[in-house]
């Protein structure tokens, strides 16, 4: 043709995805990439479970914060692949129900585990790896183009699993240390989950090499699990059942410096870890919703982590050592312990919405914020705001099918919150209730505290006093 160039470079061929070569390869059929899927979802969602059910009886704060993200990023990789196999002709209610009953027995026993180092055994040194070796599998094995989809929603999932796996690694080796009693725990407990995973012929279900081999007595057999949703702390939180906490009336009293309302804003913050404590409560308690239940719950959950780490970072960034005072459980202990899973739900619904209020909710923690002139409380505090919009729109969009509308909503929470409060009253009993606020103050600003004396002792005896903000 008149002024082509015959032989001029062109562009990379394919989108630049991939050769000619490697496109000319067939990959998985749809039936077998579906197949495939629904055992990889089949796991996502048993390690949510798994992690929901223990986020509670784990004592420690870094266990709790990135079971946190894991459930989140869990639940995200279940949704794509729901999605995904919605579009190769398959409809997505199939991804409800176990693929096969020896991959379902094997992540069953994981739920019988025993303490921190064996549920890390059981997630770090299994079954994730398992999970991620599969992608990695997958990955290799379909084809880049005309499975693309797939192969796109699989390096993201290997890229988070790989960094979920760093983390759960370094961290079982840390709580484990020296402790030989422990490490021989930790093998021994991985054994036993591998060979009922090998007996499913592994995550991918073709795994042939140990299908006859004689299984270790089971655990799970003949249980039914129930999750403990008594929440537990490490010695960092200090006296968890000191409900003694003036944080929530400091940060809005205007006799206080506006330096010592910031700091009550952040020690709110990272008292927050009580809110992932009673939303995996809520979800390990609620079967048979929509996935789309178990990934909305579980971004808030998230979010609600990252806000007590904001106190976490806070605190860090100052030089504050805030482990010395305690960070107490007696509102995520009273709904685990004393509410039903939708009470709790509820509760936690009124306290967003009333938290959309201009003058008292979270505009105004931003504006006070703001008046203390702390950069970094008022990004956190933007944050914060902006996820709560978040959060109350994700509990209508729940709750309203089951409860009403607001207004109902908002009344049944409150015949919830006055309840008599059985698991406060008894544990309250345990250690003094101290108030160790001025104390505090003292030591993280090197001044009095100038917030006027509780009137009463604030143990949260009625509703407003419960909300973790």
């Amino acid at each position: 043709m008149r002024g082509m160039k015959q032989n001029s470079p062109t562009a990379p061929p394919l989108a630049g995805i991939t050769s000619y070569e490697r496109a000319a390869i067939p990959g998985f059929s749809v039936e077998d990439n579906v197949a495939l899927m629904r055992r990889y979802n089949w796991v996502e969602r048993k390690l949510y479970d798994l992690m929901a059910a223990f986020m509670n009886p784990v004592e420690e704060w870094e266990v709790k914060c990135a079971f946190s993200l894991h459930m989140y990023l869990d639940a995200e990789h279940a949704a794509s692949m729901r999605a995904r196999v919605a579009e190769l002709r398959k409809p997505p209610h199939h991804m409800d129900a176990a693929p096969d009953e020896k991959l379902d027995a094997a992540l069953n026993e994981a739920f019988y585990s025993r303490g921190a180092v064996e549920v890390l055994t059981a997630i770090v040194r299994v079954f994730r790896p398992a999970l991620l070796g599969a992608y990695e599998w997958h990955r290799e094995r379909t084809n880049p183009l005309f499975d693309f989809p797939t192969d796109r929603m699989l390096r993201i999932a290997v890229e988070e699993e790989r960094q979920a796996l760093h983390w759960g690694q370094a961290a079982l080796e840390a709580i484990i240390g020296g402790d030989a009693a422990a490490a021989e725990t930790a093998r021994k407990w991985a054994e036993y989950l591998s060979a009922y995973l090998r007996a499913a012929g592994g995550v991918t279900g073709r795994d042939e090499t140990a299908r006859e081999a004689p299984l270790p007595a089971s655990r799970a057999k003949g249980k039914t699990f129930v999750a403990d949703v008594d929440p537990k702390r490490d010695g960092r939180c200090n006296e968890i059942y000191n409900f003694n906490y003036r944080a929530n009336d400091v940060y809005t009293d205007p006799a206080a410096t506006m330096e010592e309302r910031n700091l009550a804003l952040m020690y709110k913050r990272y008292h927050e870890m009580d809110v992932p404590e009673v939303m995996a409560a809520i979800v390990a308690q609620t079967p048979g919703k929509p996935w789309d239940y178990y990934r909305d719950m579980a971004r808030q959950l998230w979010d609600e982590a990252r806000h007590a780490m904001m106190g976490e970072v806070w605190f860090h960034a100052r030089g504050i050592e805030y482990t010395r005072f305690p960070n107490h459980v007696g509102w995520s202990s009273q709904l685990n312990l004393d509410c039903t899973a939708l009470e709790r739900h509820l509760i936690l619904y009124y306290i967003e919405q009333s938290l959309m209020d201009g003058k008292t909710g979270k505009k105004y923690e931003w504006k006070v914020a703001q008046e203390a002139h702390d950069a970094l409380t008022t990004y956190f505090q933007d944050y914060d705001w902006a996820d709560e919009v978040l959060h109350a729109q994700f509990g209508r969009k729940w709750l309203t099918p089951d409860v009403g509308d607001t207004k109902t909503m908002m009344a049944k929470a409150r015949e919830v919150a006055d309840k008599p409060k059985p698991t406060i009253d008894q544990r309250s009993k345990l250690t003094e209730q101290a108030d160790w606020w001025p104390e505090f103050v003292q030591m993280a600003l090197g001044k009095a505290s100038t917030a006027k004396a509780a009137a009463d002792n604030p143990m949260i005896p009625h509703f407003d006093k419960m909300a973790s903000g």
